[in-house]
C-alpha cells in the first residue's frame, strides 16, 4: 500500500510539473492537432486557455503536497495504520 501511495504523490508532483510548464514552452505550438485544426490551435493559443491549464498543474502539484503530509502525518500515528 506505501508503494502505490508514494507512486500516486510521483505522478501527481509529476503530472503537475508538466501541466503547469507545457503550455508556456516552444512546443506547445507544433502539435498534430493545433496543425490540423486551426480553431484548436486558435483555443490553445489564448492566454487564458493556458492559464486555465497551468492552474490545473498548481492544482495538482498541491495535492501531491497535501498527500505527502499526509502520509508522513499517518506514519507517525501509529493507530491510523490499519
Amino acid at each position: 500500500m506505501r508503494l502505490f501511495t508514494v507512486l500516486y504523490i510521483v505522478l501527481c508532483i509529476m503530472m503537475g510539473m508538466l501541466l503547469l510548464l507545457s503550455p508556456w514552452l516552444l512546443p506547445w505550438g507544433e502539435n498534430y492537432f493545433f496543425l490540423r485544426y486551426s480553431w484548436v490551435q486558435t483555443l490553445a493559443s489564448n492566454y487564458y486557455v493556458r492559464g486555465a491549464i497551468s492552474g490545473i498543474g498548481l492544482a495538482d502539484i498541491a495535492l501531491g503536497v497535501w498527500e505527502t503530509v499526509r502520509y508522513f502525518r499517518q506514519g507517525q500515528n501509529p493507530a491510523s495504520s490499519v
